[in-house]
């Protein structure tokens, strides 16, 4: 048998975690050359076959796939990495012989696939120490945020409060486990927040994938989730107020593709979101104002009922809130929060009385 010269494929992804995930970057260093001699084995002909066994590898824990192809022109690292969002690195090794290429991927990848396959099928025995840390925590937060009697969006949006109030946001370029950072330190990048509300959302069977892109001119990760077969963004990086404080936001919870991208650009493919039917100024009620008159009426209602904290949302329509408050007669300081979309404002006011 002529010998065998095994032919290197190295692939690295360097994934440094700025304001957010920086996108893959590939390099590939390629030598070619044939062997043959040794007997074919089952060979994977299609890009998405070789998705599935990446997937299972994931699921089980695993640090290697192998798998036999036609040539080397099927390793396809990008396509992988954009397809898989969660596996952060792949360095291929394959050799050729002959009639088949035989490739042995070694991946790096989010501790959400393990976790999520234990969740599933009830077999947490192939999680390593950290992941069934995470998996109990993951479960606490099911068991304390959610209930099996909640509709999908109230669930959704249980997950969202419960991220957003008990993780703080800080650039760490250096943490290999975000989402354990998120779950037992309380802060994280904006990959822990993703892959926390990723995996939860998995777990509730909501579906939601993950998305890539710039925001405020950094690289940045965020979620999608499918209610009732429609597609809407949700960014619990950017729904944390960054000084703090225990009033929720909730202006990139489930928006379309227009409103986020008035202050996002994405990166990755992804699903068209166009519904609002359950963007959150719907199911958390905010009136809608056109006109200062109206919104006299509702702010002065608000000050002499001393609620904490008033949301609204108004077209073509600049509030005069200092006007509205004199409405009130009652003696009170406020902050107020606002986010421009292309059609609509939403305002957040906080008062505090004297």
């Amino acid at each position: 048998m002529k010998n065998s010269k095994p032919v290197i494929l190295l692939i690295v992804l360097l994934c440094f975690l700025t304001t957010a995930c920086t996108p893959p970057q590939l390099t590939s260093f390629i030598s070619d050359s044939d062997s043959s001699g040794t007997e074919a084995k089952a060979i994977v002909s299609s890009q998405q076959d070789i998705i599935e066994l990446l997937l299972q590898a994931m699921y089980n824990n695993k640090k290697t796939c192998v798998f036999n192809v036609p040539d080397k022109s099927y390793i396809n690292a990008d396509y992988w990495l954009e397809q898989l969002c969660g596996l952060n690195s792949v360095h291929c090794e394959y050799r050729n012989w002959g009639s088949f290429c035989q490739v042995t991927a070694s991946i790096e990848y989010w501790d959400n696939y393990p976790i999520v396959n234990a969740f599933k099928t009830g077999n947490t025995s192939l999680l390593n120490s950290r992941q069934l840390q995470m998996y109990n925590r993951y479960c606490d937060i099911l068991h304390s945020q959610t209930s099996a009697a909640n509709t999908d969006v109230k669930n959704e949006l249980a997950i969202h409060d419960y991220i957003i109030s008990n993780v703080e946001y800080v650039l760490d370029r250096d943490s290999k486990t975000p989402a354990y950072d998120a779950l037992f330190k309380g802060t994280t990048s904006c990959a822990g927040y993703t892959e926390v509300f990723q995996t939860l959302m998995d777990m509730l069977g909501i579906q939601c994938i993950s998305i890539t892109g710039v925001a405020d001119g950094d690289n940045h990760i965020w979620n999608m989730v499918c209610i009732d077969n429609e597609w809407y963004h949700v960014d619990t990086t950017w729904d944390d107020p960054i000084n703090g404080g225990n009033v929720l936001r909730y202006n990139y919870f489930n928006i379309t593709d227009d409103d986020i991208m008035t202050d996002h650009t994405i990166s990755s493919e992804h699903p068209a979101a166009i519904s609002t039917r359950l963007a959150y100024y719907n199911i958390l009620s905010y009136p809608l104002f056109s006109t200062q008159s109206e919104l006299n009426t509702y702010i002065a209602s608000q000050v002499r009922a001393r609620a904490a904290v008033c949301r609204f949302q108004t077209r073509n329509l600049t509030p005069d809130i200092t006007a509205a408050l004199k409405k009130g007669g009652v003696s009170v300081s406020y902050r107020v929060s606002h986010t421009d979309r292309t059609s609509y404002s939403t305002y957040v006011i906080n008062f505090e009385y004297h």
